[in-house]
């Protein structure tokens, strides 16, 4: 009979020695730091308008107004390094007078750059900007067709000049 006891009282003594201490806290829930403002949004509104109505009407949602500035990206087919030569794609090349980096808002010439005012697509291969040019204190607007071709690895850039500045044709191949 003492055996019996004896491993009892071993068992209570483990037991005890591998349970967690007596300061956890069971209660105690993790909530993701997005979900923890969604939960406060949750409840300004119900305290501004009422639960009832914030349960019937819904959290007031913020929305994204179309601005100018979006209807004036250039689609991300165009975006990219571009070269009229195989030596102006090499990043090393920093005397790379052919390469033009086009973002989705301006293109980089060598020595000068444009922002884009306005912009249509013809289609997915073409589109007609009015660029807004830059260099160094010259500053002109000339109405630009980009075209891409073959499979997108071309770009055919054609702008249209006028009587102070000819426009200019030039055809570039991807980087």
């Amino acid at each position: 009979m003492r055996r019996s006891g004896w491993g009892t009282m071993m068992g209570a003594v483990l037991l005890v020695a591998c349970s967690p201490s007596s300061d956890a806290d069971y209660n105690a829930v993790h909530v993701d730091p997005a979900q923890a403002r969604a939960q406060e949004q949750i409840d300004r509104a119900a305290a501004a308008q009422g639960p009832r109505a914030a349960a019937r009407n819904g959290l007031p949602v913020a929305t994204v107004t179309p601005t100018s500035a979006g209807t004036r990206k250039l689609p991300l087919a165009f975006q990219g390094y571009w070269g009229r030569t195989p030596g102006d794609c090499a990043l090393a090349n920093v005397d790379a007078q052919g390469r033009l980096a086009i973002e989705a808002d301006q293109l980089r010439f060598f020595r000068q750059r444009a922002r884009v005012d306005a912009l249509s697509e013809p289609s997915a291969n073409e589109v007609v900007a009015t660029l807004s040019f830059k260099q160094d204190d010259a500053r002109w607007t000339h109405s630009t067709r980009l075209t891409l071709e073959q499979g997108g690895t071309r770009l055919l850039l054609v702008e249209q000049g006028d009587a102070g500045r000819p426009g200019q044709t030039a055809r570039y191949q991807r980087c």
